[in-house]
């Protein structure tokens, strides 16, 4: 599994190249009040911006959020000594948003690091790896990306991938949707011939699905998805204090057992959780 990290983390470098052509994002203005940290204790209050519609990261079960994230978000807080977990429901494209203006005092979403994202947010170190990839009908004649050109194609808006897809299939027809439930109905309606997504997003969608057989996915990963934590920008107390918490939780064995729950024997998603933790030494 290792060599194949590298070969998909060679393959997204020379997808994505050496800059960001993206436009300039507007400059992320320092929280106001000083100390994250202290206050978010002071308050005895962790708000957490999480989904509530990408299983298995963040999802609503019997009106209850749950998900790998959502137990995360707890673990971390207590490593912290916070006593209490706000959760609040962000999609993809206001997750920064929400951050930068004060809403939530972190970002546990599924959220890639990328060079873009930073303009206006810090992130923890990874705490998770995916690689984003193609959903089909299972009929589709289509096998890999590179049978994509003028072809519809649904992504989430101010996801990753919708990023991404200018840059793998750029003669591709970006189609953009709101959330993840809405990839499986543009894929269902027809507007779209395929999605991009993360690959155990797309498997989510699969598992949701009344026919699970009426879906596959089209080829391997085409990119490297690292998520971290998203902070506001100029609070290194804070990114520290989560760091050195996802730290502890790797060493004490609790980022396994979250990681076993939602990903381990029995599950749809068994065998994806292959990553390691970069814990650096106390």
């Amino acid at each position: 599994m290792r060599f194949i990290h590298l070969v998909l983390a060679v393959l997204a470098a020379l997808i994505l190249g050496a800059c960001d052509p993206r436009p300039a994002a507007p400059t992320a203005a320092a929280p106001a009040g000083g100390d994250l940290l202290a206050k978010v204790r002071a308050a005895g209050v962790m708000r957490v911006g999480v989904k509530a519609d990408a299983p298995p990261f963040g999802m609503r079960r019997g009106g209850t959020l749950v998900g790998f994230d959502i137990d995360l978000a707890h673990a971390i807080a207590a490593r912290l000594g916070i006593a209490k977990v706000e959760l609040v429901p962000v999609n993809s494209d206001e997750r920064s948003d929400r951050l930068v203006a004060g809403e939530v005092d972190c970002v546990i979403a599924s959220m890639t690091i990328t060079r873009y994202r930073e303009r206006r947010v810090d992130f923890s170190i990874p705490y998770f790896q995916d690689g984003a990839a193609f959903l089909v009908k299972a009929d589709s004649p289509i096998q890999s990306y590179m049978e994509l050109a003028g072809r519809a194609v649904g992504c989430v808006k101010g996801s990753s991938s919708s990023y991404y897809l200018t840059q793998v299939a750029p003669d591709a027809k970006r189609e953009l949707v709101p959330g993840f439930n809405d990839l499986r109905a543009a894929l269902d309606a027809g507007t779209v011939e395929a999605v991009m997504s993360d690959r155990l997003l797309l498997i989510g969608l699969m598992q949701q699905a009344d026919a699970k057989d009426r879906y596959r996915i089209a080829g391997a990963n085409v990119t490297v998805e690292p998520y971290g934590i998203a902070v506001p920008q100029n609070q290194s107390a804070w990114r520290n204090a989560i760091n050195h918490a996802l730290c502890e939780l790797w060493e004490g064995g609790e980022w396994r057992q979250i990681a076993d729950t939602w990903f381990g024997p029995g599950t749809p998603y068994e065998g994806q959780a292959d990553f390691a933790l970069p814990v650096y030494p106390r």
